[in-house]
């Protein structure tokens, strides 16, 4: 390349820049005598519309191949081509879905919503012309290449030879993927504390070595840890049912502003009113960009529009998840809490009303690199909370996916390196498994019972119309030490069947709030597919199942048995909460496993939350002592069992 040339190159990628994005911070001065550097600086965005950006670098060659490893997405590539030849130059691009090349200030090939993959330039040898290339991708497989031919020279995948880019070119990247920085901690270093029930890993946390101390609490029987043997008992994921009674959605995307499936339901202890939290789209209708919005209801059903815009404490992209410490904390300005995500990872603020809130530190007190972040209060461990999403490449699994993290605090400012709480594995999983966040957390006894956002960019529900991918479903995951999750394969939620519902493609669960004997379930719904019409088809729903009937352990027509491991029940009576329509009894047994005095069968009949258990004996004379329970069932379903003071 001649002096002159590189000259050109460079005043020509100048020139570039000045038409690169809405969001493009302006490029520096360059120096004269500022080197050449081979390839194409890229860009790349987290939606299929050139916002959002992710990451950036430098491209030897156009040559990308994702598969269907990521879904809607973007990429802008920006530099100078060298011409091969003199005459007629003939481009040609392979993209999956659409492309857009400028060269040298004219478009060249405009298939961005056109099956366009062809253009043609008249140029002179050596000539070097800068280069504009967009690409966008929303939802199948992913690939884009670019080759060119002439007279005489068949079609080629241009040579890394043929592209060059200045500091220039690398230095003028929006301002968000300066702040958005990839996940500081690497794949190696973050510990992997995921695990899936029914596995071989899972199987082997759940024996305990010495006799389970049984404290008053609810204990649930999601999992296999109470139940050393069982036979004629099935175990059965309840899946909460609409109730056509709620005129769902109750909170709706064209009337409420509604833009994003994250939200927080709180119930005012003083009040008893339902105040809910959620992301509402702002008035320019940035696709990266929203507000927080709050409305309140008497019912949890019905609520008081319109609803309150209220004023950010900071630019807020996604996230809406507000904590309240209670009337009683000792920090009375601060006593709401609120975390959302902006420019590279979680931001948090205070409010003594959950209307005004202020930061509680000036920018990013967790970094990850994808834009669901979420905080809660473990209400067992006293520490708060973090889970967030980032896009990981693991063992495991292939390609790159969203996978969740997750991280502890003594006051949301300082927090512990994060490890992974969820992770797909390709070993179980469905085809292209990814996770969206856990949030919804409900501390039951020793449990802590979180619900899980499944996406399948890969999926397509019924009657989509073109372009509209992805379907989101929600799964159960739960923790008994506030570290190590295991997550169910079973659907617990599922998007409605019927095509054209307003949940048909995704049911995503955010939050579960206990009101009585019933949990109330929100979640967000969409219609059609996952990035599709986010302004008006992502709303709220409702549904309410009955206390702890998250699983069921059942038996049919025949007789079934499930016997627990050596338990100390730190308690003086026994209630249960099962549905029997059949039969249901139950007994104490001695570690040994034989039959106890005093202890002897008691039966149960009909559907309630709290079934006394009367023995001839009280459990204060067990003195601590090891005993089984023995359940014996027929057409029956069992949940749980209580102890009581």
């Amino acid at each position: 390349m001649t002096p002159m040339s590189q000259r050109f190159c460079r005043a020509l990628s100048l020139i570039s820049l000045c038409v690169y994005v809405a969001e493009a911070a302006p490029p520096g001065p360059t120096p004269a005598d500022a080197p050449l550097k081979p390839g194409l600086v890229y860009v790349q965005f987290h939606s299929s519309a050139l916002t959002r950006p992710d990451k950036s670098g430098v491209d030897p060659q156009v040559n990308l191949d994702t598969g269907a490893s990521i879904r809607d997405y973007s990429r802008l590539w920006l530099g100078a081509l060298k011409a091969p030849v003199t005459g007629d130059l003939t481009f040609l691009a392979e993209a999956d879905d659409g492309c857009r090349l400028t060269i040298g200030g004219r478009r060249i090939i405009d298939g961005w919503s056109s099956p366009v993959r062809e253009g043609r330039l008249a140029v002179q040898e050596g000539q070097m012309l800068p280069i504009r290339l967009e690409f966008y991708q929303k939802g199948g497989t992913a690939h884009m290449r670019l080759y060119w031919s002439w007279a005489g020279h068949p079609r080629e995948l241009i040579p890394a030879s043929a592209f060059c880019h200045t500091a220039a070119d690398e230095q003028a990247i929006p301002a968000g993927v300066q702040q958005s920085k990839p996940s500081p901690w690497p794949n190696e270093i973050l510990a992997n504390r995921a695990s899936i029930y029914g596995t071989p890993e899972s199987a082997a946390m759940r024996r305990p070595v010495e006799p389970l101390v049984l404290r008053p609490g609810p204990h649930l029987l999601v999992d296999d840890r109470l139940i050393e043997s069982s036979r004629n008992i099935a175990r059965s994921v309840q899946q909460p049912r609409r109730d056509p009674a709620i005129a769902n959605p109750v909170v709706t995307g064209p009337e409420d502003r509604c833009f994003q499936p994250f939200f927080s339901v709180l119930r005012d202890p003083k009040t008893g009113r339902f105040r809910i939290w959620y992301g509402a789209r702002r008035d320019d209708k940035a696709m990266s960009a929203s507000h927080l919005a709050h409305m309140e209801s008497d019912d949890g059903i019905h609520w008081k529009r319109p609803p309150q815009i209220l004023k950010d404490p900071a630019p807020i992209q996604f996230g809406s998840e507000v904590l309240d410490e209670g009337p009683d904390h000792p920090d009375a300005a601060h006593r709401y809490k609120y975390g959302w995500w902006h420019g590279g990872g979680l931001h948090v603020a205070g409010s003594p009303d959950g209307l005004n809130f202020t930061p509680l530190a000036p920018g990013v007190v967790l970094a990850h690199d994808h834009d669901i972040t979420g905080i809660w209060r473990d209400p067992l461990r006293k520490r708060y909370v973090a889970t967030v999403s980032t896009y990981r490449e693991l063992p495991q699994f292939k390609g790159r996916r969203r996978t969740t993290l997750q991280a502890v605090s003594d006051d949301l400012l300082h927090w512990s390196t994060p490890w992974i709480a969820l992770a797909a594995d390709d070993r179980y999983d469905k085809d292209i498994t990814q996770f969206y966040g856990m949030s919804g957390f409900l501390a039951r006894g020793e449990l802590v019972i979180g619900l899980v956002k499944i996406l399948h960019d890969d999926w397509k529900t019924d009657g989509a119309p073109q372009g509209a991918f992805g379907v989101g479903f929600t799964t159960l995951a739960w923790t008994r030490d506030g570290e190590h999750w295991v997550r169910d394969r079973d659907v617990f939620f599922a998007p409605d069947p019927k095509p054209g519902a307003w949940d048909h493609a995704h049911a995503w669960m955010d939050d579960q709030l206990p009101v009585g004997d019933e949990v109330y379930l929100y979640y967000g719904g969409y219609k059609w597919g996952h990035k599709h019409n986010r302004f008006e088809e992502r709303q709220i729903g409702l549904v309410k199942m009955r206390r702890d009937r998250y699983v069921a352990r059942e038996a049919g027509d025949a007789t079934g048995t499930l016997r627990t491991p050596p338990i100390v029940l730190h308690g003086t009576a026994v209630t249960v909460n099962a549905n029997v329509t059949g039969e249901l009894k139950l007994r104490l047994l001695d570690e040994a496993g034989q039959p106890l005095p005093g202890f002897d069968w008691v039966g149960i009949h009909g559907d309630r939350l709290e079934h006394p258990v009367t023995f001839k004996r009280s459990l204060a004379s067990l003195a601590g002592k090891p005993v089984r329970i023995e359940f014996q069932m027929r057409r029956a379903q069992l949940f749980s069992f209580d102890l009581e003071r």
